[in-house]
């Protein structure tokens, strides 16, 4: 299900900044009322480990704030899983077979999508 819905200028921003990049499968759910931490979960794929940290990475760098310190991203020793906390997002990069087994997508498929 696709949500015309109005996304914040900072989740476009990102959503053009991964789709520069050649993220693959890019979906982005509308978890607003559903979990109490985030509104957005932006989910993509990178063909490789170093796809999927780079594409992690150029979000960091994107969303880090001058005079903060640096933004926290999370990810497996491989790299098939990355995650960063963005507030009012949560972006996971997965390896394609990773993003298979763990499958975002049906886990919260009550979650409106957001047409990228």
């Amino acid at each position: 299900m696709s949500k015309p819905a109005e996304i914040p200028e900072s989740i476009k921003v990102i959503i053009e900044t991964l789709k520069d990049k050649k993220v693959e499968n890019l979906v982005v759910l509308d978890v607003t009322g559903m979990v109490p931490y985030t509104d957005y979960f932006i989910i993509g794929s990178g063909n490789s480990s170093t796809h999927a940290r780079a594409l992690a990475d150029t979000v960091a760098r994107l969303i880090k704030i001058p005079n903060v310190g640096g933004v926290r991203l999370e990810a497996d020793q491989s790299s098939n899983w990355l995650l960063i906390d963005g507030g009012d997002f949560v972006l996971h990069i997965f390896q394609p077979k990773a993003r298979i087994f763990y499958n975002l997508e049906n886990l919260w498929e009550d979650a409106p999508r957001i047409e990228v």
